[in-house]
């Protein structure tokens, strides 16, 4: 079943586009296949102390699961979804 896309203005956008595309995704995760280890927690101490500690990739497992389930949602609006 296709996805449903459409575009959406941003706040600097005067026109308003109406158009609705049938789009099919491929998704893969691949993060999956690294273990937050030492060395990774590691990482992100080093990351940290250079940048933002929420905006670096390499964070703790359950942060990175909500972080990424926001931005699923915020990608894919409930709103948006077509039976």
């Amino acid at each position: 079943m296709p996805a449903r896309a459409e575009h959406i203005p941003r706040k600097d956008e005067t026109r308003v586009f109406l158009e609705v595309y049938d789009v099919v995704l491929y998704v893969g995760i691949i993060d999956i296949l690294q273990e937050y280890n030492l060395r990774k927690k590691i990482e992100h101490a080093y990351k940290s102390v250079q940048f933002d500690s929420m905006s670096i990739s390499v964070v703790e497992p359950t942060f990175y699961s909500q972080r990424f389930l926001e931005f699923i949602r915020k990608v894919f609006p409930a709103h948006s979804i077509v039976n």
